[in-house]
């Protein structure tokens, strides 16, 4: 029984490592698009192949309905769930438009911090010592990462600015789909709601969308396309799957060190790939702050399961 304990502890923390390494790749690959595809588009047609991936996943599944019963207000909160991850989905890749994958996925930590705090304010969830003076340490790092801009984005004066703040209210707006599925756990899986978003948003976006510029992609753009339709699909399976099978917390803990896992893809890729994708240009400070700001969100994360 042990073993078979062990085993499945083994495959959480693989599927964990997966979804991170998938995670991280995503704003890359979708930033050395984006100076052909527009982010409409590229979001169409992300949630078109994941539209149809996740019903031949959760058809495998198998999964009976919850039986828990369904009031207006579980639908109200459902809306609110697909509606803050599809604008998520589309203010991430507008920014990306304006910054560096790295520098976003910095930003995007805001997301997991912020929905811990709101857990505290609106669910009662506990908060550590040791969590808010996590918080401060995140907080030490976003300003150490982003020194050299801090005027520029302070001033709202150019697009890295505006970049800064689409990703921003990504971050931010996140939140509204992670308290969502919290609030609704019992009642929708997971699954049921990305699957819901996907389908949605393909609809929302398909008269904006110029899907004929597939047509006009070369075999590079093409594998980008591709990647970048599939790394946060397999991100988000392999991450569900890997919670059921080990503790959450440590699987949520991982998501931590994600922005220098896409600062390492950004940079090696930025020299397969000249001509697609342009590494940001790190310096100590950075790159310290870089390292800051995934100390903060491990702090943050962790910090419940001190003493």
């Amino acid at each position: 029984m042990s073993n078979t304990s062990g085993s499945r502890r083994k495959i959480g923390a693989l599927l964990a490592v997966v979804s991170v390494a998938f995670w991280a790749l995503l704003p890359v690959v979708s930033k050395g698009l984006l100076d052909t595809v527009d982010a409409y588009t590229l979001n169409f047609y992300r949630f078109v192949m994941a539209s149809l991936i996740l019903s031949v996943y959760s058809l495998a599944k198998s999964g009976a309905p919850l039986a828990t019963a369904r009031t207006r207000w579980h639908y109200a909160i459902f809306g609110v769930a697909v509606a803050g991850l599809l604008l998520n989905h589309i203010l991430f890749m507008d920014a990306l438009q304006y910054i560096p994958a790295g520098a976003s996925q910095i930003i995007a930590q805001l997301g997991p911090i912020g929905l811990l705090l709101v857990s505290v304010l609106f669910l009662g969830e506990p908060f550590t010592r040791r969590q808010w003076l996590g918080t401060l340490v995140f907080t030490a790092g976003l300003l150490l990462f982003f020194e050299q801009k801090l005027g520029e984005i302070l001033a709202a004066s150019s697009a890295y600015a505006g970049g800064v703040l689409y990703m921003s209210l990504a971050s931010l707006i996140w939140i509204f789909y992670g308290l969502g599925q919290k609030l609704l756990v019992a009642v929708f899986s997971p699954v049921h709601i990305l699957l819901s978003v996907y389908a949605v948003g393909a609809l929302v976006l398909l008269p904006v969308s110029e899907v004929a510029i597939i047509l006009e992609l070369d075999g590079v753009k093409l594998g980008l396309l591709v990647a970048s339709c599939l790394t946060s699909l397999i991100a988000y399976i392999c991450f569900g799957e890997s919670v059921s099978r080990w503790d959450a917390s440590k699987s949520s803990a991982l998501l931590a060190v994600i922005p220098l896992i896409t600062l390492l893809y950004e940079n090696l890729l930025g020299l397969l790939l000249p001509a697609h994708i342009e590494p940001d240009a790190l310096t100590i400070t950075t790159t310290a702050g870089a390292v800051v700001v995934v100390i903060g969100c491990l702090t943050v994360t962790r910090g419940r399961q001190s003493p």
